[in-house]
């Protein structure tokens, strides 16, 4: 008897704003993702399995935020959505634990199962934001069946869920950065401070960073800095525009301001795409 196609799964009912979700992420297509690596880490060593990954499905593809295959898409960094196996684990924010793919009836006509590298067991754990969106799976991986233990399903689903806590947090901070980025120079531009280059001369002065000559006479013809004994400081403006949207150096280690050293600041203003304000 010829054996059936793999067939890709139906759409969750919530399509929609899951792909909203995945999208808010900022994750697909995102690099230096070794961040990752400690979940998949956690995921072999818990379930006892070789292979682990994961990674988020948007309307194409599953991108990898961390993976070691083995025999198979070993570097790869997607695979198309209707390909996965993960596809199948959108629909339910419970695991998906499969303990011999060759005698399921989704996952027997898969690729991956009968052809190199062979994945016999499979398990994989819904990332679920607080609204109830699937993002996509961490998943473990073994060439042999196995059965995980009830406490091996529990420890993994919390590093699933914290996992899509830590992308969540991090989507979170993304956007209030922007937002409060995006209120900064209102406020610059309010004070008399056109460009980014005036603007970013301001924050450098609120972190305590070198301030370039352009800039320097930008602040001071703004009233937002003064020169006193040859160091630039804030005048009471320029004091009272900092403090009031939370520059503070106190304010920095409460709430880890995306503001808080120059680089965070570079990826910033490049987010922004030159975008005049």
């Amino acid at each position: 008897m010829e054996r059936p196609d793999f067939k890709p799964a139906r759409l969750p009912s919530n399509e929609a704003g899951r792909l909203s979700a995945v999208h808010r992420s900022g994750l697909m297509d995102s690099k230096h993702l070794s961040r990752f690596d400690i979940y998949t880490r956690l995921f072999r060593h818990i379930a006892g399995v070789p292979v682990s990954y994961t990674g988020l499905l948007d309307e194409a593809r599953q991108y990898f935020l961390s993976e070691n295959f083995t025999g198979c898409l070993t570097g790869a960094t997607e695979v198309a959505r209707h390909e996965t196996v993960c596809q199948h684990a959108l629909l339910d924010t419970r695991p998906f634990i499969v303990n011999d793919m060759r005698v399921h009836p989704t996952f027997e006509a898969h690729p991956l199962v009968t052809g190199d590298p062979h994945w016999v067991f499979w398990a994989g754990f819904p990332l679920v934001t607080p609204e109830g969106y699937i993002l996509g799976t961490i998943c473990a991986v073994d060439f042999v069946p196995r059965e995980l233990s009830p406490e091996q399903v529990e420890l993994l689903t919390g590093v699933a869920a914290d996992l899509a806590l830590s992308i969540q947090l991090q989507t979170d901070q993304q956007e209030r950065a922007a937002q409060d980025c995006e209120a900064i120079l209102a406020d610059l531009q309010a004070a008399g401070l056109d460009g980014l280059g005036a603007a970013r001369g301001f924050l450098n002065l609120c972190m305590g960073l070198p301030v370039s000559g352009s800039q320097r006479d930008d602040l001071l013809a703004a009233g937002l800095a003064q020169d006193v004994e040859g160091a630039l400081s804030l005048t009471a403006a320029g004091a009272t525009l900092k403090t009031g949207r939370g520059l503070g150096p106190a304010e920095y280690k409460a709430k880890a301001s995306p503001m808080r050293d120059a680089q965070l600041l570079d990826a910033m203003f490049e987010m922004m795409d030159e975008a005049e304000f």
